[in-house]
């Protein structure tokens, strides 16, 4: 779905959440530092970026957020650069890459300038070369956020953490396991939710590799037989009603979205915990780099954080202090790693549909 917004409705409809002071509400007169050529780093302040972004009047922008969403985290954007307009198109990150793809292979312009996706969804554009170095530092964005994968500099545009969701009224915490061979138990027999697709289990592999993984699965599997319910959403709503006692396809911005709709819902994390993380990318050969580099420096910034928290659900800490200490991260940080977690979850998805 992609649209261009009214400028006029969204600053008159949408509420801004933060009034603090944008990073790149200033943007200089002056020109940009990084070399006019669409292949090399892209090496410019964000000032200079937005000053080149408004002549450049627009940016293609990809991520799978919800179109709605995604036009109340940006309105403090547009606001501060009225002559940048944000196109948006909501799409999922591997159907994003293969649209990206198909337009390099029939010859036409790429029509992302720039997108959120996961490491394994992107990693065909950055094996072809189809990533755009970009000195992220320079732009503002935090260097824990920065990473180098396949020799392209990449930013991490949220962590979302997978956890054991669970209702506080009907299953106390202090009755909860605190590692995942505790929950493999009589105690909770048919009272736990897996996803058939094996995404949220998957991600074990992170921490533990596929054996490991693959082995506690499969007893956890015969022991507990777990309720097979997909999405988070639908699971957690089991938990909420108490038809189930504890779901493990738990995201922790889906469950923060439920609390704050007050409903009786939480999550801990167990002794291997991993995460759904999603990068900022731009694509070589953008038609608008300098636009797509000025948002990007916002969207890493303080304030665009804030606002994705604030309209999603969805945080960018590298370890929560809500994580036990000692506990095993399996945090995907690399294509290779992902290979892992990808082919540990089709394993488990294979298990569930026998």
């Amino acid at each position: 779905m992609s649209y261009i917004r009214s400028r006029t409705t969204l600053l008159g409809g949408l509420a801004v959440v933060l009034a603090a002071p944008l990073i790149l509400a200033a943007c200089s007169s002056s020109t940009p530092t990084s070399t006019s050529s669409s292949t090399a780093a892209l090496s410019v302040t964000s000032s200079a970026a937005c000053t080149a972004g408004a002549k450049e009047g627009t940016v293609n922008y990809w991520s799978k957020t919800d179109p709605g969403d995604f036009a109340k985290e940006i309105a403090p954007f547009e606001k501060a650069n009225p002559k940048i307009t944000v196109k948006y198109t909501s799409l999922d990150p591997t159907a994003a890459t293969q649209r990206i793809i198909t337009e390099v292979q029939a010859g036409h312009a790429i029509g992302a300038d720039a997108m959120t996706s996961d490491l394994a969804s992107a990693e065909p554009l950055l094996k072809q070369n189809l990533v755009r170095d970009v000195d992220y530092a320079k732009l503002g964005i935090g260097s824990n956020l920065v990473q180098t994968t396949d020799g392209v500099r990449v930013f991490r545009v949220f962590r979302d953490l997978i956890g054991v969701a669970y209702n506080p009224k009907i299953t106390p915490k202090s009755s909860l396991p605190k590692t995942w061979d505790a929950l493999i138990s009589p105690t909770w027999s048919g009272k736990v939710i897996v996803d058939p697709r094996g995404v949220y289990l998957g991600g074990l592999a992170g921490a533990w590799g596929q054996t490991k993984t693959m082995d506690w699965f499969n007893k956890f599997y015969s022991a507990d037989k777990p309720i097979v319910v997909q999405g988070a959403t639908a699971s957690l709503q089991q938990v909420i009603s108490g038809q189930a006692l504890l779901s493990t396809s738990a995201a922790a911005s889906a469950v923060l979205e439920q609390q704050k709709s007050g409903a009786p819902v939480a999550i801990t994390y167990l002794d291997a915990v991993s995460s759904q993380d999603k990068y900022g990318i731009l694509m070589k050969g953008a038609q608008h780099p300098n636009a797509a580099a000025c948002f990007l420096s916002w969207w890493g910034s303080k304030e665009g954080q804030a606002q994705q928290l604030a309209i999603e659900y969805k945080a960018n800490t590298d370890v929560p202090s809500t994580v036990p200490k000692g506990a095993k991260l399996g945090f995907v940080t690399k294509p290779s790693e992902q290979t892992v977690v990808n082919a540990t979850t089709t394993a488990i998805s294979a298990v569930l549909a026998q």
